[in-house]
């Protein structure tokens, strides 16, 4: 039906006026064009995402349920699911089995011991961001930052291999130093204090540059108050630079954490499998995919991520109770 207005004029009459629909404009050729091009660039992402992550991740989650077992099964895997399903067994095992359980717990508690070095890199690269951002104070600031963040772009493995030369039992650095006899690499208790030490110093770098970046939109006029008032450094560290970087430092510890829990050039390459310091990430490599044992390093995987996102929600719960936000 054709809608009608009204429209009245001085003298009190009403004029209805037919008003025509609204057509929806055609989309030009070269409109059209630009729309497919887009999705078709936009498409690329999404296939790898279902491609090489949420394919991988369902068939993980079938593998974790099945004793699928690769060296000796020659059928296709979904032609013989039925017959290899187990149910919840695998993860049964990882906490009550003899073997794989006893080593999963010693894993995890291993995963526990070295996120330590989470709070105590952050404590230390924030200490040496607050004094190399004091250029007047301390000259050369930039090539420190240099020497500094070196590591942290340097090789994993490269890395473990020196730092093995420094804790070496007989012929280490630190051993040679302080004239000690400390059997590091040997000893599953002093592994883990060498393990804490060499991440915490791997994270310094980058806690340095991040928190330099962040100290960089404070306010010198905060600053300048505090001195007015009498503040020391320490009270100006505390109560300045810390809320005001906080959001950097939740960031850094966000990560820090999942970076250690993912940790496994640790347990291969440093302490070449020593089972005091044997991680999750080892677990599954050494325990489930080296041997094909594929379910129970599924259960695993689905383990540590499940472990990584309750962490990760905690910390995000937690961040209102310290995190300064405009």
């Amino acid at each position: 039906m054709t809608e009608m207005t009204r429209e009245g004029n001085n003298a009190g009459t009403v004029n209805c006026k037919p008003v025509k629909p609204k057509r929806k404009r055609k989309m030009s050729t070269l409109k059209r064009r630009e729309h497919w091009m887009a999705l078709l660039f936009i498409s690329i992402k999404y296939f790898g995402l279902i491609v090489f992550t949420l394919i991988p991740l369902l068939v993980a989650l079938l593998y974790s349920f099945t004793n699928y077992i690769g060296t000796f099964e020659t059928e296709p895997f979904f032609t013989r699911i039925g017959a290899l399903w187990c149910g919840f067994d695998n993860y049964k095992k990882l906490f009550s089995d003899s073997t794989y359980g006893t080593m999963f717990l010693n894993a995890v508690k291993n995963n526990l011991i070295f996120t330590l070095s989470v709070p105590i890199g952050i404590f230390i690269g924030l200490v040496i961001a607050v004094m190399l951002s004091k250029e007047e104070v301390i000259r050369g600031s930039r090539i420190f930052r240099l020497l500094i963040y070196v590591p942290v772009v340097s090789s994993a493995v490269a890395m473990n291999i020196i730092w093995r030369y420094i804790f070496d039992n007989q012929y280490g650095i630190i051993n040679q130093t302080f004239h000690l006899q400390t059997q590091w690499l040997t000893d599953n208790n002093w592994i883990k204090v060498a393990i804490v030490f060499k991440s915490a110093w791997g994270s310094i770098g980058r806690t340095m540059i991040l928190c330099l970046a962040a100290l960089t939109n404070v306010g010198k006029d905060y600053y300048e108050a505090a001195e007015l008032d009498g503040a020391s450094e320490i009270v100006k560290f505390f109560k300045i630079s810390v809320p005001l970087i906080s959001p950097t430092i939740f960031y850094l510890f966000t990560t820090g954490f999942i970076s250690n829990l993912e940790a496994y050039t640790d347990a291969q390459v440093f302490a070449e499998g020593l089972p005091g310091a044997q991680t999750v990430v080892y677990y599954i490599w050494n325990y489930g995919i080296q041997r094909s044992r594929y379910g129970i390093a599924s259960a695993a995987s689905f383990v540590l991520t499940i472990a990584i996102m309750l962490i990760t929600m905690l910390q995000f719960k937690l961040q209102n109770k310290w995190v300064y936000s405009d």
